[in-house]
C-alpha cells in the first residue's frame, strides 16, 4: 500500500493575529531559498553604505572599516550614522553610535586598540599611531537598504541567526528573489507546526523562539 505524507498548508500554524493586516507584511524571499509554509524566517540586510572621517577630519589617525560581508544589519535606516569618540584613552577610546534620527544605539569601548561595531551597521574600529581624541569620529552613510527573508539559521553570521517571522505559504525562490507574505509581529502560532531548519537543536530552537517573542510572535 502506498503511504502518502501530507505537507504543511499555508497558515496551518496560525492561531491568532492583530486586527486588520498589522501582523502581516509583504516580503521578498532571497534567491536560493525553497521554503515550506510556516517556515521560521530571518531577515538579511543589503544595500549601499559608505564610511568617512567626520567633516573637518580627525586628530587621531585610526580607522573605521565597514564589514566586507554584512555592513548592514537588521533595522538599518537610510541616512547618516555618527560614530564619535566620547572618551579618549591611550591606544583606545570609547565611541558612541547614533542612528540617522539621533537615537543612541550604544557606546563601544575599544580594547587592545580595536573594537567591533554591530548595531544596525557593522564594522571595525582600529587605533592608529596617533590616538583618537574626544570628538573624533566617522560618518556612515546608508543610501540604499533592502530587506530579504531567508530560513532562520542559528549558525549564520549574516543576520540569518536572528528569527524575525513566520512564512505565510510555501515559496520556491530557488532561481530568483520571490515575493510573498509573512507574519512579522503581534501574533500567535502553534509551536508544533511551525517549520524549523533541518537539524536544529532544542537549544537553537529555544533561542529562535525567544527572538520571535521579542517581536510579539508567540509560539504556543
Amino acid at each position: 500500500m502506498t503511504t502518502l505524507t501530507e505537507g504543511i498548508y499555508a497558515t496551518e500554524s496560525f492561531i491568532s493575529e492583530a486586527p486588520g493586516d498589522r501582523s502581516r507584511e509583504a516580503i521578498v524571499v532571497k534567491s536560493g531559498q525553497n521554503l515550506k509554509a510556516c517556515a521560521v524566517l530571518a531577515t538579511i540586510m543589503s544595500g549601499t553604505v559608505a564610511s568617512a572621517a567626520k567633516s573637518g577630519g580627525n586628530t587621531g589617525n585610526g580607522t573605521f572599516t565597514l564589514d566586507a560581508t554584512t555592513p548592514l544589519l537588521l533595522g538599518a535606516k537610510l541616512g547618516v550614522y555618527t560614530l564619535r569618540c566620547i572618551a579618549a584613552a591611550t591606544n583606545n577610546g570609547t565611541f558612541r553610535l547614533e542612528d540617522p534620527d539621533g537615537v543612541v544605539l550604544g557606546d563601544i569601548v575599544m580594547a587592545g586598540g580595536a573594537a567591533t561595531v554591530a548595531e544596525q551597521i557593522k564594522g571595525a574600529l582600529a587605533d592608529g599611531g596617533t590616538d583618537f581624541v574626544v570628538g573624533d569620529g566617522f560618518d556612515i552613510t546608508v543610501t540604499v537598504a533592502t530587506e530579504k527573508e531567508v530560513e532562520y539559521n542559528p549558525a549564520g553570521t549574516d543576520g540569518s541567526q536572528i528569527a524575525t517571522g513566520i512564512l505565510y505559504g510555501a515559496i520556491n525562490a530557488t532561481s530568483a528573489d520571490t515575493r510573498g507574505v509573512a507574519y512579522k509581529r503581534d501574533c500567535e502560532h502553534n509551536a508544533d507546526i511551525v517549520v524549523w531548519k533541518t537539524g536544529i537543536t532544542a537549544t537553537q530552537k529555544a533561542k529562535g523562539t525567544s527572538d520571535l517573542k521579542r517581536r510579539g510572535i508567540i509560539l504556543r
